[in-house]
């Protein structure tokens, strides 16, 4: 299997960075009373009292202590690998592990080498660049050769209109920090910006410039960055097929760049033709930076190219860079305390290689009959749904049939990959007793995964791929152009599937969560892409209208609820809660037939979205997430159920109530 690198489609997910509840088979049992008021605070309050956020850290919950156990577990892997590194196979994927962890720790090594003759080569070269033209052939070769962005990106992806090929995506420099943040007026707002230039201008002095020339800079590109935030698109719009499908050629490319940009350059970097099909995601914003090249701005646009470096390698050079890095996290996040040194090594070396570690967790601690019995239950939730769209009384025939293609096509990936990608046997770390160090053993790593990107980009997608998908990290997947849902090893365990729990506490953990993915395909992204992946119209015209006044009032819906005193954005959250109510649906059917305890279902399925954040961190995620927070995934998916009323009790007046004319119901 070899891998997709560098892939600018998305994934719909379980949650991004977002928190869950202590690891429990069984959710607390609430006060009835309580219940019907706030069902989430009801099961969730003694867990969330007894909370406490890590110095370092930004948020906590149940699904974060899931996180922390396998943390631990690769923690332990990686520093037993880099203690007996010697004893070791040079070509294993163990010594790989081990071998970066300890370039990540070795911090002489680090201060000795900051940025690494190769990228020092390249900042002389920006500076010394003459022209707009010249700078954007260094540029596209830092790109074509490490998958480097910055004032320009390109990489290779399946085709949204035929995803069994791959056409080339095209993308100029990317806007640091959320639109939000730059056109914010409120205090949190101008912190965070204030926060992002003092970390620009901390990096600008540690590589020799003066206070005053850094504040200067820093300031500079801040206003910049401010001017072009309007033509960004907003969070939500990513997900939208209409808006990032977008056709051009190769040959048209200049065009973006006020004519500077070499096609012979391009061409040579990325194996392409003048007339090769290209896809940019962003016209307009492409359009807002091209406007920038020309050659009285060329210092600008050096200095546009030299922050974005530092930027993006500060973490893996010198200790002083990173523990600017360091400290700009921690206070973004509102954490007490920066991340200490080991953990952010172990992070580095995972980060760096994450299908190595994602194969040496799934061999030491996935389990076999905890993937067959996942799969059955996924069959039985796939059965399910495809149940109710036979059964929707807004549908018609034509357009039902089409939706069950999808169903039966859907491609189920359980636990870890069959196959390991081929790109792994490419990657040999060079270890600090060779001489290695931590920045030349990740530009390697960049070039064999941009090398294997353009190697393969006329192979076929593979629909089994786990392509940025690991087996560690806590989460669960919907890809909509290969119609696959992921549900790694990670979380199968815990409270989200425990061996020992009823058929009904899993099916309020891991059932929702399947329900959850699959329902992606048909939110209002998925729901444009056909049973092979496909960008493609298969809804009649009457049909996709009435699922349009529907998915409306789903935003409407959640409009109306609030989260520390901020409003859900129901449009920016209108695909992951389809998602949400279309699973618990499912799963609540599904229980209903079996005969089994529905208020264990329920209370379950509070119980993992629990947790409590910073401040910080809770604005930042109502700005950018493209979820609801986790009190707004109980409340509003239960007050939706109409199984629910019947379980609790809940009547007018109720904290929980919502008039049945209120409670949006698509799938």
């Amino acid at each position: 299997m070899k891998r997709k690198w560098m892939s600018l489609l998305m994934a719909a997910s379980l949650a991004i960075g977002m928190f869950f509840a202590p690891v429990q088979a069984a959710a607390a049992e609430p006060d009835p009373l309580e219940a019907r008021q706030d069902f989430y605070e009801a099961v969730n309050a003694e867990d969330i009292a007894e909370m406490t956020i890590p110095a370092d850290a930004s948020s906590t919950g149940q699904f974060q202590e899931i996180q922390n156990k396998i943390d631990a577990e690769l923690e332990a892997l990686i520093t037993g690998y880099a203690a007996n590194l010697n004893e070791l196979d040079e070509n294993s994927v163990e010594y790989q592990l081990g071998a970066i962890y300890l370039c990540a720790t070795d911090t002489a090594a680090r201060d000795a080498y900051g940025y690494g003759l190769t990228m020092e080569g390249y900042l002389a070269r920006i500076e010394a660049a003459s022209d707009v033209e010249e700078l954007l052939d260094i540029c596209m070769e830092l790109a074509g050769t490490y998958g480097i962005q910055t004032l320009f990106a390109g990489s290779y992806g399946p085709d949204l209109k035929n995803v069994e090929e791959n056409v080339l995506y095209v993308q100029s420099l990317s806007l640091p920090l959320s639109k939000a943040y730059w056109l914010g007026t409120d205090e949190s707002s101008s912190s965070i910006r204030q926060l992002y230039l003092w970390l620009l201008s901390s990096l600008y002095q540690i590589n020799g410039k003066s206070e005053a020339e850094a504040d200067a800079l820093s300031a500079q590109l801040g206003t910049l960055y401010t001017a072009l935030a309007p033509a960004q698109l907003n969070p939500e719009e990513y997900y939208d097929p209409e808006t990032i499908y977008n056709v051009y050629t190769v040959a048209d490319l200049p065009g973006f760049f006020h004519g500077n940009l070499s096609l012979e350059t391009f061409c040579r970097l990325f194996d392409a033709d003048r007339d090769d099909k290209v896809i940019i995601q962003e016209p307009e914003w492409m359009m807002a930076v091209g406007n920038l090249m020309t050659e009285e701005n060329l210092p600008l646009l050096k200095e546009l190219t030299v922050s974005t470096i530092f930027v993006g390698l500060a973490g893996v050079t010198d200790m002083q860079s990173l523990d600017v890095v360091l400290t700009y996290n921690q206070k973004a996040g509102g954490a007490e305390e920066k991340e200490s040194l080991e953990k952010d090594a172990m992070s580095t070396a995972i980060s760096m290689l994450p299908d190595f570690a994602s194969r040496v967790y799934a061999e030491n601690f996935a389990s076999d009959e905890i993937k067959e019995e996942v799969e059955v239950m996924t069959e039985e939730i796939l059965a399910v749904l495809r149940g109710r769209i036979l059964n929707l009384d807004w549908m018609q025939e034509e357009t039902k049939q089409e939706a069950v293609k999808k169903i039966d096509s859907m491609t189920v990936n359980a636990a870890y990959p069959d196959e390991w990608p081929e790109y792994m046997d490419a990657i040999r770390i060079v270890s600090p007793s060779e001489g290695g160090n931590l920045v030349d053993n990740y530009l390697n790593i960049l070039s064999v995964g941009m090398r294997e990107n353009i190697v393969s980009k006329d192979e076929p997608t593979d629909v089994e791929s786990w392509d940025g998908i690991t087996t560690y990290e806590v989460n669960a997947f919907y890809s909509p152009y290969t119609n696959s849902i992921f549900l790694p090893a990670s979380i199968l365990q815990g409270v989200f599937y425990d061996k020992d729990a009823s058929e009904a506490e899993n099916l309020g953990g891991i059932g929702t969560v399947i329900g959850h993915e699959i329902t992606h395909a048909f939110d209002n992204s998925g729901a444009q892409y056909d049973e092979k992946g496909n960008f493609e119209n298969w809804w009649t015209q009457e049909d996709y209208e009435m699922f349009a006044r529907l998915s409306r009032q789903v935003v409407d819906y959640y409009n109306g609820f609030e989260n520390n005193g901020m409003q859900v954005n129901g449009e920016q959250t209108l695909g992951e809660n389809i998602a949400d109510l279309g699973g618990v649906a499912a799963v609540t059917q599904l229980a209903v037939t079996k005969g089994l305890d529905l208020s264990e279902v329920y209370e379950q399925y509070a119980s993992i979205w629990a947790g409590k954040e910073t401040p910080e961190y809770a604005y930042m995620l109502m700005l950018m997430d493209t979820h609801s927070p986790g009190r707004v995934r109980v409340n509003a998916v239960l007050s939706a159920m109409p199984e629910f009323y019947e379980v609790y009790g809940v009547l007018p007046g109720d904290g929980m109530y919502q008039a049945p004319e209120n409670r949006p119901g698509i799938w």
